[in-house]
């Protein structure tokens, strides 16, 4: 910027009128220097994996400014607390960070705040919501965790199924009698969980043929309840067997001799599960045996 002062004498030139009779002035220069200020873009969000009770960070996570540190002095604060004095820090624990930055030549200072959101695997409660024997079974499945988590949910290796953003519960319907494996997991990648729930009821058929698969037949779910009383008859009601309701079940036979592809009556006395009385319940139906 280039800079003029002029100190002008003013003189009457006899008709009245004022003239210059000489002019004094100086040039200078000023110099101005614009020096940027740091530049850095942090994310809005970072999404920090911690474990269920979040007291320990599963997947680490680092917010870089991308800066160096023989260019810039860093602060790092949470919540107002300074935390750390690198280019880069990596967060234990959800909250807002704000870095500032300082330019070691010029002394230009600026700041940049983030949010650091917090997600975990879930802990699971999965109860099944139908009585024991039910045509139809349901089991409802809640998940809760830490931060901003949201699930979805897995029956026995199937597809994974959410439902809608923070609702944490969901429902499997039509699930068949017997040990399921519920597996719930972090939409975010943070994570899953698994658990078993037995559902109470008979199997439909087995198949006693010495291929392993189905070799006895034995109520699901009542292994628990050792004072259960489980009769099995044939079409015509005469007593084949008395189970055991802990024992590995039926294997198809009456006095050792094996008996013939039929259907097979049965009836239990039980409790129902979650039941805390001791109320006792009786069921009656019919199998099939398969040769």
């Amino acid at each position: 910027i280039y800079v003029r002062v002029d100190n002008d004498t003013m003189v009457d030139d006899g008709t009245g009128t004022m003239v210059d009779s000489s002019v004094c002035y100086e040039i200078a220069t000023i110099t101005l220097e614009v020096n940027p200020l740091p530049v850095v873009d942090l994310e809005d969000n970072y999404l920090l994996c911690v474990n269920t009770n979040g007291t320990e960070v599963i997947n680490p996570l680092e917010i870089e400014t991308g800066l160096s540190t023989s260019d810039y002095t860093f602060e790092w604060t949470l919540n107002g607390t300074v935390v750390g004095t690198g280019s880069s820090i990596m967060p234990t624990q959800g909250g807002s960070y704000t870095v500032t930055i300082e330019d070691n030549l010029t002394g230009c200072i600026s700041t940049d705040t983030t949010l650091v959101e917090e997600s975990a695997p879930p802990s699971i409660e999965a109860d099944v919501i139908t009585p024991a024997f039910a045509d139809v079974h349901s089991i409802q499945v809640t998940a809760t965790g830490t931060g901003i988590s949201e699930y979805e949910f897995q029956l026995d290796g199937g597809p994974w199924y959410n439902n809608e953003p923070n609702d944490n519960t969901y429902i499997f319907n039509d699930v068949s009698g017997g040990e399921h494996t519920i597996t719930v997991r972090d939409i975010n990648g943070c994570g899953e969980s698994s658990t078993t729930v037995m559902v109470m009821d008979y199997p439909h058929f087995f198949t006693p043929n010495g291929d392993t698969y189905n070799e006895t037949w034995q109520i699901y779910g009542i292994s628990d309840q050792p004072d259960a009383v489980i009769y099995i008859f044939d079409r015509y009601g005469k007593l084949l067997k008395q189970l055991n309701p802990t024992g590995p079940g039926w294997d198809g036979t009456y006095n050792g001799n094996p008996l013939p592809t039929s259907d097979y009556w049965f009836t239990v006395e039980y409790r129902e599960p979650g039941d805390t009385s001791d109320t006792k319940k009786q069921f009656r139906a019919h199998f099939t045996l398969k040769r």
